[in-house]
């Protein structure tokens, strides 16, 4: 798993960290690019939005939640699903392409998804 969030990093330029984190919003795994971004704490808050917008969307259980960005002025916040209860949380910084974070976080989303399966 590390090395599977290390080359999400790797690949976005401005991004400053990536989690595997369970709904109880700790992570289980995390990279971080630098020492003073708190990743453990991003991802605990993008879970809570998760979990909202899980609340809010109460309708076909098959019908789950795929994809959750926050855009803010200090970057955004990518949270994909990875089946089982896990997501994936990439953070971007403001100078980063989103488009390309998306991709990357879907692409690392396939990788993982199946390596928690």
């Amino acid at each position: 798993m590390r090395s599977v969030l290390q080359n999400v990093l790797d690949r976005i330029p401005g991004s400053l960290g990536a989690a595997v984190v369970g709904l109880d919003g700790i992570a289980v795994e995390k990279v971080s690019v630098r020492e003073t971004f708190n990743m453990d704490l991003a991802s605990a808050e993008g879970i809570g939005v998760v979990k909202r917008a899980v609340a809010a969307l109460r309708g076909d259980p098959r019908d789950r939640v795929e994809e959750i960005s926050v855009a803010c002025r200090s970057g955004l916040t990518i949270l994909r699903s990875l089946g089982s209860d896990y997501y994936l949380c990439v953070v971007i910084g403001p100078d980063s392409i989103p488009g390309r974070a998306r991709y990357e976080a879907w692409r690392a989303g396939q990788q993982l998804e199946q390596a928690i399966g």
